[in-house]
């Protein structure tokens, strides 16, 4: 009965400097400009949209698991996962922005390669791009 994720929403501090990043480093397209004090629709390549919307009390898109790591461990886990078709150019990107990468670039096997990041507000994500 349910077909896809059409949209997600995703907590910030400051919708413009957000929405300046998104666009910069991750390449995805302002739908249309910020007004004060709203949220901020991302286009991705495939045509999906992420609200960026202001948080005043931030809290960010992450939470920790037992069920990821297989060893018992706790994991932060990113609760959404993109998909690229160049991890080496998005993985460049993110170094030049600074942005917190988990580690490099990993070769998953069968389930591709996949890097784990974060944006600047600490919202964590996990891009992957199909073996």
């Amino acid at each position: 009965m349910i077909k896809k994720i059409e949209c997600a929403y995703v907590p910030v501090t400051n919708v413009e400097k957000a929405a300046e990043w998104y666009e910069r480093v991750l390449g995805m397209k302002l739908r249309s400009p910020v007004k004060p004090g709203s949220g901020a629709i991302m286009i991705m390549g495939d045509g999906g949209w992420l609200f960026l919307l202001p948080s005043p009390n931030m809290t960010p898109l992450t939470f920790e698991t037992t069920g990821w790591a297989g060893d018992g461990e706790t994991f932060e886990m990113f609760p959404l996962c993109f998909e690229t078709e160049d991890i080496q150019s998005l993985y460049a990107s993110l170094k030049e922005a600074g942005s917190w990468i988990e580690t490099e670039i990993r070769d998953e096997g069968g389930c591709g390669l996949q890097l784990n990041f974060k944006d600047p507000d600490g919202n964590k994500y996990q891009v992957w791009q199909q073996p």
